[in-house]
């Protein structure tokens, strides 16, 4: 299982961040918020979602990140440098919270879901899931409890349910 943070050290592309982290307590949504800004990048960076080669970090996009509080996942919304959506990322996770240091990390189960605008969803990392589970670095009942957290998402995602990952942007 891997622990992040939600500060993201050492992420090589990015040459100079902008962070702000609050706790919330809102009608639509109960956690940690966290505004990452990138403000120096060295070079972008691109994923392929299904088809599409999308471009997920440049100089000036903002990814919001939502931890929810009580759920085994968090979102990172990402948005252009225009405020465009690009894409909702989920990391299905075991836990997060903050650390003695007052860092906000979450123990990533590697299994990932990406949301597109479009209202598409993906599924991603099945095979590093299975993988961790085969070399013992996670469990049986932690690969089943991420696939069960994922498939519970799809179901609520593909439904049309956008409560579950499209939060407001508490630091505009």
């Amino acid at each position: 299982m891997k622990r992040k943070r939600a500060d993201r050290p050492g992420w090589r592309r990015v040459r100079r961040l902008g962070y702000q982290e609050k706790w919330v307590e809102a009608l639509s949504f109960t956690g940690y918020a966290v505004r990452l800004t990138l403000e120096e990048v060295t070079d972008p960076a691109y994923m392929w979602v299904g088809e599409k080669r999308l471009c997920v970090g440049d100089r000036g996009y903002v990814y919001l990140q939502y931890f929810p509080h009580g759920k085994a996942y968090a979102v990172t919304k990402m948005l252009d440098e225009l405020g465009n959506v690009v894409q909702w990322y989920i990391d299905i996770c075991k836990a997060h919270g903050k650390d003695q240091n007052g860092h906000l990390w979450y123990d990533d189960l590697y299994l990932d879901i990406v949301v597109l605008p479009d209202g598409s969803a993906h599924l991603l990392d099945q095979d590093e899931l299975d993988e961790a589970m085969e070399k013992g670095i996670i469990s049986k009942s932690e690969h089943r409890f991420a696939c069960e957290t994922a498939d519970e998402l799809l179901q609520k995602i593909l439904a049309g349910g956008r409560d579950v990952f499209d939060f407001p942007n508490f630091f505009a």
